[in-house]
């Protein structure tokens, strides 16, 4: 399947939303496939990137959004 066909057929599991340093940093969290999870990175309601995660559980991808919301990482 065409790679940017399947970004538009992702399914929208989470969303986590925090404030850090006074700036409001939120991550969309999708299921791209079985085991395949892609975390979209925000800051202030700009795009930072996505962080793509593939071989690890859903806790896994869940932890790395949490992450960027609490501000352990900045990039993707």
């Amino acid at each position: 399947m065409n790679k940017e066909l399947e970004k538009y057929m992702s399914e929208n599991l989470s969303e986590f939303r925090n404030e850090h340093d006074g700036k409001e940093r939120w991550a969309q969290l999708l299921k791209v496939a079985p085991g395949h999870y892609e975390v979209q990175c925000f800051i202030d309601n700009v795009y930072q990137g996505a962080r793509q995660i593939k071989g690890h559980s859903l806790q896994y991808a869940e932890d790395a959004a949490e992450n960027f919301v609490f501000g352990i990482y900045d990039k993707p």
